[in-house]
Protein backbone atom coordinates (compact mmCIF):
# COMPACT_ATOMS: atom_id res chain seq x y z
CA UNK A 1 0.00 0.00 0.00
CA UNK A 2 1.28 3.56 -0.56
CA UNK A 3 1.51 5.95 2.42
CA UNK A 4 0.76 9.57 1.86
CA UNK A 5 2.01 11.09 5.35
CA UNK A 6 0.97 14.72 5.27
CA UNK A 7 1.06 15.33 8.98
CA UNK A 8 4.14 17.08 10.16
CA UNK A 9 5.17 17.58 6.33
CA UNK A 10 4.91 15.61 3.25
CA UNK A 11 5.95 12.22 2.17
CA UNK A 12 5.04 9.69 -0.06
CA UNK A 13 6.12 6.15 -0.47
CA UNK A 14 5.79 3.11 -2.77
CA UNK A 15 3.99 -0.26 -1.62
CA UNK A 16 7.40 -1.96 -1.57
CA UNK A 17 9.39 0.07 0.64
CA UNK A 18 11.77 1.53 -2.51
CA UNK A 19 11.73 5.07 -1.02
CA UNK A 20 10.08 8.17 -2.30
CA UNK A 21 8.08 8.47 -5.14
CA UNK A 22 10.31 11.56 -6.41
CA UNK A 23 8.15 11.80 -9.36
CA UNK A 24 5.01 13.25 -7.76
CA UNK A 25 6.72 15.26 -4.60
CA UNK A 26 8.76 17.59 -7.62
CA UNK A 27 5.18 18.24 -9.22
CA UNK A 28 3.85 20.60 -6.74
CA UNK A 29 0.20 20.87 -8.73
CA UNK A 30 -0.32 17.15 -9.62
CA UNK A 31 0.75 16.72 -5.47
CA UNK A 32 -1.71 19.25 -4.27
CA UNK A 33 -4.23 17.34 -6.55
CA UNK A 34 -3.70 14.06 -4.98
CA UNK A 35 -3.93 15.65 -1.17
CA UNK A 36 -7.01 17.04 -1.99
CA UNK A 37 -8.24 14.03 -3.36
CA UNK A 38 -7.02 11.98 -0.23
CA UNK A 39 -8.68 14.51 2.30
CA UNK A 40 -12.29 13.58 0.50
CA UNK A 41 -13.98 12.67 3.84
CA UNK A 42 -16.23 10.44 3.97
CA UNK A 43 -17.72 11.05 0.47
CA UNK A 44 -14.13 9.77 -0.84
CA UNK A 45 -15.00 11.63 -4.10
CA UNK A 46 -14.43 15.36 -5.97
CA UNK A 47 -16.26 16.40 -8.70
CA UNK A 48 -14.06 17.44 -11.61
CA UNK A 49 -15.60 20.67 -11.94
CA UNK A 50 -14.82 21.61 -8.86
CA UNK A 51 -10.90 20.52 -9.60
CA UNK A 52 -10.65 22.45 -12.22
CA UNK A 53 -11.93 25.72 -10.94
CA UNK A 54 -9.51 25.38 -8.08
CA UNK A 55 -6.24 24.08 -9.55
CA UNK A 56 -6.77 25.65 -13.30
CA UNK A 57 -9.12 28.81 -12.72
CA UNK A 58 -7.10 30.57 -15.48
CA UNK A 59 -8.09 28.34 -17.85
CA UNK A 60 -11.29 27.79 -20.03
CA UNK A 61 -13.20 25.18 -18.90
CA UNK A 62 -11.99 23.21 -22.48
CA UNK A 63 -8.19 23.13 -21.74
CA UNK A 64 -9.16 23.47 -17.72
CA UNK A 65 -10.55 19.82 -18.35
CA UNK A 66 -7.77 18.58 -20.78
CA UNK A 67 -5.27 18.98 -18.06
CA UNK A 68 -7.01 17.54 -15.18
CA UNK A 69 -7.16 14.30 -17.33
CA UNK A 70 -3.17 14.76 -18.34
CA UNK A 71 -2.88 15.44 -14.23
CA UNK A 72 -4.61 12.25 -13.53
CA UNK A 73 -3.38 10.34 -16.05
CA UNK A 74 0.48 11.03 -14.34
CA UNK A 75 -1.01 9.84 -10.97
CA UNK A 76 -2.28 6.66 -12.01
CA UNK A 77 0.82 6.14 -14.07
CA UNK A 78 3.37 6.64 -11.15
CA UNK A 79 1.18 5.46 -8.12
CA UNK A 80 -0.53 2.55 -10.00
CA UNK A 81 -3.40 2.25 -12.24
CA UNK A 82 -5.95 1.42 -9.32
CA UNK A 83 -4.43 4.55 -6.77
CA UNK A 84 -7.74 6.40 -8.22
CA UNK A 85 -10.71 5.69 -8.60
CA UNK A 86 -14.09 7.24 -10.17
CA UNK A 87 -17.85 7.26 -9.59
CA UNK A 88 -19.46 8.16 -13.06
CA UNK A 89 -18.11 10.13 -15.53
CA UNK A 90 -17.69 13.49 -12.99
CA UNK A 91 -16.25 11.95 -10.02
CA UNK A 92 -13.23 11.25 -8.92
CA UNK A 93 -10.95 9.93 -5.48
CA UNK A 94 -8.46 8.32 -3.96
CA UNK A 95 -8.32 4.65 -3.49
CA UNK A 96 -8.31 3.84 0.01
CA UNK A 97 -7.31 0.21 -0.18
CA UNK A 98 -4.44 1.01 -2.41
CA UNK A 99 -3.31 4.55 -0.69
CA UNK A 100 -2.75 4.90 3.00
CA UNK A 101 -2.85 8.67 4.44
CA UNK A 102 -2.63 9.29 7.76
CA UNK A 103 -4.67 12.54 7.85
CA UNK A 104 -6.87 10.57 6.40
CA UNK A 105 -6.64 7.66 9.23
CA UNK A 106 -6.50 10.49 11.77
CA UNK A 107 -9.67 11.60 11.32
CA UNK A 108 -11.15 8.31 11.52
CA UNK A 109 -9.43 7.21 14.58
CA UNK A 110 -11.20 10.15 16.43
CA UNK A 111 -14.37 9.16 15.11
CA UNK A 112 -13.98 6.27 16.90
CA UNK A 113 -12.59 7.28 19.67
CA UNK A 114 -9.63 5.77 19.61
CA UNK A 115 -7.56 8.97 21.20
CA UNK A 116 -3.88 6.77 21.31
CA UNK A 117 -4.29 6.32 17.83
CA UNK A 118 -4.90 9.67 16.39
CA UNK A 119 -2.28 11.50 18.71
CA UNK A 120 0.16 8.61 17.36
CA UNK A 121 -1.11 9.60 14.04
CA UNK A 122 -1.00 13.45 14.84
CA UNK A 123 2.79 14.05 14.55
CA UNK A 124 2.91 17.70 13.64
CA UNK A 125 0.35 20.56 11.46
CA UNK A 126 -0.98 19.27 8.09
CA UNK A 127 1.98 20.00 5.29
CA UNK A 128 4.78 21.35 7.95
CA UNK A 129 6.75 23.95 6.55
CA UNK A 130 5.87 22.78 3.13
CA UNK A 131 4.86 25.02 0.81
CA UNK A 132 3.07 24.50 -2.75
CA UNK A 133 4.49 26.80 -5.29
CA UNK A 134 2.17 27.60 -8.59
CA UNK A 135 -1.28 26.65 -6.51
CA UNK A 136 -4.56 29.24 -6.51
CA UNK A 137 -5.50 31.03 -3.33
CA UNK A 138 -8.36 28.93 -3.07
CA UNK A 139 -6.46 26.21 -2.23
CA UNK A 140 -4.22 28.27 0.24
CA UNK A 141 -6.97 28.96 1.91
CA UNK A 142 -8.40 25.66 2.07
CA UNK A 143 -5.05 23.90 3.00
CA UNK A 144 -5.11 26.71 6.31
CA UNK A 145 -8.81 25.90 6.66
CA UNK A 146 -7.72 21.76 7.66
CA UNK A 147 -4.46 22.64 9.35
CA UNK A 148 -6.52 24.76 11.23
CA UNK A 149 -9.35 21.93 11.21
CA UNK A 150 -7.16 18.91 12.05
CA UNK A 151 -5.25 20.64 14.74
CA UNK A 152 -8.36 21.05 16.72
CA UNK A 153 -9.47 17.81 16.24
CA UNK A 154 -5.79 16.97 17.61
CA UNK A 155 -5.98 19.03 20.90
CA UNK A 156 -9.70 17.53 21.26
CA UNK A 157 -8.49 14.47 21.09
CA UNK A 158 -5.76 15.04 24.04
CA UNK A 159 -8.17 16.44 26.10
CA UNK A 160 -10.74 12.98 25.65
CA UNK A 161 -7.59 11.27 26.48
CA UNK A 162 -6.65 12.87 29.48
CA UNK A 163 -10.52 12.79 31.09
CA UNK A 164 -10.29 9.15 30.50
CA UNK A 165 -7.05 8.93 32.42
CA UNK A 166 -8.41 11.51 35.20
CA UNK A 167 -11.47 9.43 35.69
CA UNK A 168 -9.17 6.25 35.77
CA UNK A 169 -7.69 8.22 38.91
CA UNK A 170 -4.19 8.30 36.86
CA UNK A 171 -2.44 11.54 36.97
CA UNK A 172 0.61 10.07 35.74
CA UNK A 173 -1.30 9.69 32.79
CA UNK A 174 -3.37 12.82 32.20
CA UNK A 175 -0.64 15.01 32.74
CA UNK A 176 1.73 14.75 29.62
CA UNK A 177 -2.17 14.48 27.82
CA UNK A 178 -2.98 17.51 29.45
CA UNK A 179 0.71 19.29 28.17
CA UNK A 180 -0.11 17.95 24.78
CA UNK A 181 -3.68 19.85 24.94
CA UNK A 182 -1.89 23.08 25.97
CA UNK A 183 1.09 22.61 23.04
CA UNK A 184 -1.53 21.91 20.59
CA UNK A 185 -4.08 25.33 21.53
CA UNK A 186 -1.46 27.40 23.05
CA UNK A 187 -4.13 30.81 23.49
CA UNK A 188 -6.81 28.34 25.34
CA UNK A 189 -6.66 29.48 28.80
CA UNK A 190 -8.96 27.14 30.08
CA UNK A 191 -7.26 24.73 28.56
CA UNK A 192 -3.97 25.72 30.74
CA UNK A 193 -5.69 26.62 33.85
CA UNK A 194 -7.02 22.91 33.80
CA UNK A 195 -3.38 21.72 33.38
CA UNK A 196 -2.35 23.90 35.72
CA UNK A 197 -4.76 22.16 38.37
CA UNK A 198 -3.91 18.43 37.17
CA UNK A 199 -0.79 18.92 37.87
CA UNK A 200 -1.51 20.91 41.31
CA UNK A 201 -3.23 17.91 42.05
CA UNK A 202 -0.61 15.74 40.70
CA UNK A 203 1.87 17.03 43.56
CA UNK A 204 3.62 18.91 40.84
CA UNK A 205 3.16 22.80 41.85
CA UNK A 206 6.19 23.56 40.44
CA UNK A 207 5.37 22.35 37.41
CA UNK A 208 2.09 23.92 37.62
CA UNK A 209 3.69 27.78 38.23
CA UNK A 210 6.11 27.07 35.07
CA UNK A 211 2.73 26.31 33.32
CA UNK A 212 1.30 29.25 34.15
CA UNK A 213 4.78 31.37 33.15
CA UNK A 214 4.53 29.81 29.85
CA UNK A 215 1.53 31.26 29.23
CA UNK A 216 2.60 34.59 30.36
CA UNK A 217 5.37 34.69 27.99
CA UNK A 218 3.00 33.40 25.81
CA UNK A 219 0.65 35.94 25.64
CA UNK A 220 2.97 39.01 26.03
CA UNK A 221 4.66 37.88 23.09
CA UNK A 222 1.71 36.76 21.19
CA UNK A 223 -0.97 39.55 22.01
CA UNK A 224 0.59 41.95 24.40
CA UNK A 225 -2.34 40.86 26.99
CA UNK A 226 -1.90 39.14 30.73
CA UNK A 227 -3.78 36.44 31.72
CA UNK A 228 -7.26 36.31 33.09
CA UNK A 229 -8.55 37.06 37.18
CA UNK A 230 -9.30 33.52 36.70
CA UNK A 231 -6.12 32.44 35.75
CA UNK A 232 -4.43 34.51 38.53
CA UNK A 233 -6.86 33.42 41.52
CA UNK A 234 -5.82 29.99 40.28
CA UNK A 235 -2.04 30.71 40.80
CA UNK A 236 -2.22 32.95 43.96
CA UNK A 237 -4.01 29.73 44.96
CA UNK A 238 -1.17 27.09 44.39
CA UNK A 239 1.58 29.40 45.89
CA UNK A 240 -0.51 29.83 48.54
CA UNK A 241 -0.56 26.01 49.42
CA UNK A 242 2.99 26.14 49.04
CA UNK A 243 3.32 28.88 51.77
CA UNK A 244 0.86 26.84 53.75
CA UNK A 245 2.94 23.39 53.48
CA UNK A 246 6.25 25.18 53.96
CA UNK A 247 5.15 26.66 57.28
CA UNK A 248 3.58 23.45 58.70
CA UNK A 249 5.08 22.52 61.81
CA UNK A 250 5.18 19.04 60.44
CA UNK A 251 7.26 19.94 57.55
CA UNK A 252 10.13 20.86 59.97
CA UNK A 253 10.91 24.19 58.62
CA UNK A 254 11.27 26.99 58.92
CA UNK A 255 13.02 25.42 62.32
CA UNK A 256 12.32 26.06 65.53
CA UNK A 257 14.12 28.04 68.14
CA UNK A 258 17.64 26.46 70.04
CA UNK A 259 17.17 25.03 73.37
Amino acid sequence: MIQLRLLGGVDLVDPHGRGELRSVLVQPKRLALLVYLALAGDHRFRRRDTLVALFWPELDSEHARGALRQSLRFLRGELGSDALVSRGEEDVGVSRERVQCDAADFDQACEAGDWAAALALYRGDLLTGVHIADISAEFEHWIDGERGRLRRRAAAAAWSACGDAERAGDLVAAAPLARRGVELAPDDEAAVRRLMRILDRKGDRAGALRAYEAFREHLAVAFQAVPSPETEALLANIRARDVRIWESPLSGWPPGPSS
